[in-house]
């Protein structure tokens, strides 16, 4: 499969509400629960779902499209690439002490939104969605490019 263009994004296929359940056999209930509830209520369509911890991680959901488009290693150093920069960001910053713990991270891209939540000092998950809109992002690129 060709990858698209960065400039021109590829259209999700129509079938995505057909995943085999099967596929999350192996995954703990609630984060089975969110998985799902991505993908039924979510702006944009589900690509990634990326558990992580400092040596290790698991892709819980891979997108068909996404997994053809980015075969065996190559889906593989985009997941590790993901995953540090997860690791990158943690819960607690001591010179932010005063904002509280980090909550979540979101990196806007022209084709995608990747949110990273971590869950203890050095966990967390990753998603990766297709991008349709960014209200704020996109005003401030707007403002930026005058």
């Amino acid at each position: 499969m060709t990858a698209p263009s960065p400039d021109t994004p590829e259209d999700p296929p129509d079938d995505l509400d057909d995943m085999d359940e099967s596929e999350l056999d192996d995954v703990d209930e609630d984060v089975r629960d969110l998985i799902e509830d991505l993908r039924a209520e979510s702006d944009a369509s589900l690509r990634l779902a990326i558990r992580y911890t400092a040596d290790d991680y698991e892709v819980l959901f891979a997108r068909e499209d996404v997994a053809d488009q980015f075969p065996g290693p190559e889906l593989g150093q985009r997941v590790e690439t993901l995953v540090m920069k997860g690791l990158g960001d943690p819960p607690q910053e001591n010179t932010l002490f005063d904002f509280g713990s980090l909550e979540s991270t979101l990196r806007f891209y022209d084709n995608a939104l990747v949110a990273h939540f971590p869950y203890r000092e050095w966990s967390g998950f990753v998603f990766t969605l297709d991008r349709t809109d960014a209200p704020l992002v996109d005003l401030v690129g707007e403002h930026l490019e005058d």
